[in-house]
């Protein structure tokens, strides 16, 4: 029996693969649209108009995501040049761009672009759009093959899968208005609930403090626990706001952001809880990655107060964080000496509101980690965790290198 090379067989997959050709002066969306799309085709990258031209000259794709605010020769001088050469006029391209005004997605589909996607990019979105534009783009290279019957049919399907695509832009659009409306339900409530604990928790701190010598122990161990749920209540509030912000993707623009000195502010934030626990963090060299300074601060501020919290009674804590560089991206290490995890558990970590000890043994909103794996994918990277029960766990945060800050 003749048995098939594995190699002719990963070769002929990639020959049936979808040519996707993604174009960004940005090396960090590249990075982005790459590993949203990375399952979907044969993936090919260029960081310029004209480089991207002459790749589509010698080797036309399937499918082009475009750039639209490049230096030098732009993605819309790009789109046009397409248009007007006849054997690339039906390459379907998508544009892409910060930019997110109606006249300026309105101007990139009257030159001929298929679709529009706005950064920063959802990958869930960004994945049924290409999906959708390669299924138009086979059925319609199917369709210049057909005979006038099967034109006919696959006329009907082509409508059907544009319908769709309509069906998925008005769903989507429905989904940021409903985002957008969540946020700002959660800002308000926030706000409101905000006055009435403000004032539960001042006048327990007023009766504590003028009346307190007097009263029971029983009575005083009472307030101590109210003044414990109001902080418990702010740090809940705050977390809900900031879970909702990373769901609907608000930020700035990603810049050059120095993890050493991050981190070195982090340290000094907790220096109190450092010296009553006489806890002991190690900060090794740390890289320069690409994103938001104040989300990284708290990625970081989460996983250190766990790393000082889950700890067994009696243990001083032991935290370390170091770093290396492998295949472009940064891979951050905070290592403690705490409770660990059991194996069954890791899978729930980032699940938001889930705990896994009781309140009693550990405080904490079960936010924290659900909003740094936010972080950490919003960056276009991840969070891995390793645990011993018993010996500690080690969370290593995976992000894009960056320039100098």
């Amino acid at each position: 029996m003749n048995r098939a090379d594995p190699a002719d067989i990963a070769s002929r997959e990639r020959s049936t693969a979808p040519d996707i050709l993604i174009v960004d002066d940005d090396p960090g969306m590249i990075r982005a649209l790459g590993k949203a799309l990375r399952d979907l085709g044969h993936l090919r990258f260029s960081t310029n108009g004209t480089d991207a031209l002459r790749l589509i000259h010698d080797s036309p794709p399937d499918l082009l995501l475009l750039d639209a605010q490049m230096p030098g020769l732009n993605g819309f001088e790009v789109l046009e040049t397409l248009k007007a050469t006849p054997a690339l006029a039906d390459l379907p391209v998508i544009m892409v761009t910060s930019l997110s005004e109606e006249d300026f997605e309105q101007a990139g589909l009257e030159k001929g672009a298929a679709d529009f996607i706005a950064k920063p990019v959802r990958p869930a979105i960004v994945q049924a759009r290409v999906r959708t534009q390669l299924r138009l783009k086979q059925a319609n290279d199917v369709l210049k093959q057909s005979s006038v019957t099967d034109r006919q049919n696959l006329a009907v399907a082509l409508r059907d899968l544009q319908q769709s695509h309509h069906e998925l832009l008005r769903t989507a659009d429905e989904l940021k208005v409903a985002n957008e409306s969540l946020l700002q339900f959660v800002r308000i409530a926030s706000h409101d609930l905000r006055e009435p604990l403000n004032t539960i928790v001042q006048f327990v701190g007023l009766v504590e403090e003028d009346h307190g010598p007097v009263l029971p122990e029983e009575a005083r161990h009472f307030l101590r626990l109210a003044t414990r749920a109001g902080a418990r209540m702010r740090t809940l509030l705050d977390d809900v706001v900031r879970y909702a912000r990373l769901q609907n993707a608000e930020g700035d623009p990603p810049q050059p952001v120095a993890l050493d000195r991050t981190l070195t502010e982090l340290r000094d934030a907790l220096a109190a809880r450092l010296a009553a626990t006489g806890a002991r963090l190690e900060l090794s060299p740390l890289p320069v990655v690409q994103g938001h300074a104040s989300l990284l601060s708290l990625l970081f501020q989460n996983l250190l107060s766990n790393a000082l919290k889950f700890v067994p009674p009696g243990r001083v804590p032991q935290v370390r964080v170091d770093a290396r560089i492998h295949q472009g991206q940064a891979r951050i290490r905070v290592v403690d000496n705490g409770i660990g995890i059991e194996p069954q558990h890791v899978e729930q970590l980032f699940q938001p509101f889930r705990r896994l000890h009781l309140r009693s043994e550990f405080e904490g909103s079960g936010l924290g980690l659900t909003i740094s794996q936010q972080i950490a994918e919003a960056h276009g990277g991840r969070i891995e965790v390793e645990s011993v029960p018993g010996d500690g766990s080690v969370f290593t945060v995976v992000l894009p290198l960056g320039g100098q800050p």
